[in-house]
């Protein structure tokens, strides 16, 4: 994995870069792992959101994330490789409690990240109607079995 090293968050912070990050050739998935460096006790103030972007957005999705000591690895992906392999990884703390707000000088959150890409595709597309991935049986609203056949490629009724 390559470390991005470490970024502080604080409850008044928007969104955060945490680094540069290019997948490499025929890649489609992201793994990020995040180690928790800062409070050493669990983190109970807030959740983040994370994500991979590049000049055509959020291609990888978008991950929500805790704070983990151990350490926690997010999976970004939708089984297709971004057009655009340049990015940067971005994170968006979000403080659900009021008290990371409201307190007098409230505690940063610190986390260490390591990124790294890979293939974990399936296939070449989405299955073909009616040759892999099918319902398998149709229905009508009164839950009665409507029979069909399958002729290139296309469902038709029968009788």
């Amino acid at each position: 994995m390559v470390d991005l090293g470490n970024v502080t968050l604080g409850p008044t912070d928007l969104s955060v870069l945490v680094g540069s990050f290019s997948l490499e050739e025929g890649d489609d998935t992201l793994w990020v792992n995040i180690t928790q460096i800062s409070p050493q006790q669990q983190w109970n103030f807030s959740y983040a959101l994370l994500w991979w972007e590049s000049t055509d957005g959020r291609q990888l999705g978008t991950q929500k994330v805790y704070g983990e000591q151990l350490g926690e690895i997010f999976r970004f992906g939708v089984g297709l490789a971004p057009v655009e392999r340049d990015g940067n990884i971005y994170i968006a703390p979000r403080a659900y409690n009021r008290r990371w707000i409201s307190i007098d000088n409230p505690p940063e959150w610190v986390l260490n990240f390591e990124a790294v890409s890979g293939y974990t595709g399936t296939g070449t597309g989405p299955p073909a109607f009616g040759i892999r991935a099918t319902l398998g049986t149709l229905a009508n609203l009164a839950n009665v079995r409507i029979p069909y056949e399958i002729i290139d490629g296309i469902a038709y009724l029968t009788q």
